[in-house]
């Protein structure tokens, strides 16, 4: 009984907030340029100047909700965040406004143990995203969700990916996770070490992930 509360208690570790501020970063520096290229190939230059006012007004108006958003999660204003994400979803759902929106969804609906809903919005992701790196985001929460689930089966098959789309380390925590509830003592050891191996050094997930590993490898020694 108390090993099932340790392994209960040395669970799912994602930063989640961290991930979508990676995400934001990414799409702030190289976002409009990549839509732009497209949008040159399309119009061409002289189509693209008309364009080019309507998509910076659009990406203006759809920053603004989105950071309207932020800021009512921070405050813990669920419900009015996720009215901003519901309006991202519908205004701007072929931006990626619209994935970090059903990202925040999920987050939401999970904060609230509305699992179903909350895989519901990170499959769409995983499955419609045309961006690799929101698909593999998606996919690693998709894998917490239904680790919280009980879904053990479904929740190692999402964490075994060979594309981790530059989470590797988060992706070896999940797994380590699912393992660790598999009761798989010595194979979660392995996942932790290789999620160390890959993590920033000065990351503050460290300490946690050293004790889950340690944690692991004691059990399974001891079996």
């Amino acid at each position: 009984m108390i090993m099932a509360e340790n392994d209960k208690l040395l669970g799912v570790h994602i930063a989640e907030d961290d991930d979508a501020q990676r995400l934001r970063v990414w799409w702030k520096k190289n976002g409009m340029g990549i839509v732009a290229g497209v949008a040159i190939g399309i119009l061409g230059v002289g189509g693209f100047k008309g364009w080019q006012v309507y998509t910076e007004n659009r990406a203006l108006s759809a920053s603004d909700v989105f950071q309207e958003m932020l800021a009512y999660d921070e405050s813990g204003a669920i419900e009015r965040a996720s009215n901003s994400a519901q309006i991202l979803i519908k205004d701007y759902r072929a931006t990626p406004y619209g994935d970090l929106a059903y990202l925040m969804i999920a987050k939401l609906a999970k904060q609230k143990g509305d699992l179903s809903n909350a895989m519901e919005a990170l499959t769409n992701v995983m499955t419609k995203s045309k961006d690799p790196a929101m698909g593999q985001l998606a996919r690693l929460r998709l894998s917490q969700v239904k680790l919280l689930a009980g879904d053990l089966e479904r929740a190692h098959e999402l964490a075994t990916t060979d594309d981790v789309g530059g989470f590797e380390s988060e992706f070896s925590e999940v797994l380590g996770d699912v393992l660790l509830a598999q009761h798989k003592y010595s194979d979660a050891a392995e996942a932790f070490d290789r999620a160390l191996q890959a993590l920033a050094p000065a990351s503050s997930s460290r300490a946690l992930l050293t004790s889950k590993r340690n944690y692991a490898r004691s059990v399974g020694n001891n079996q």
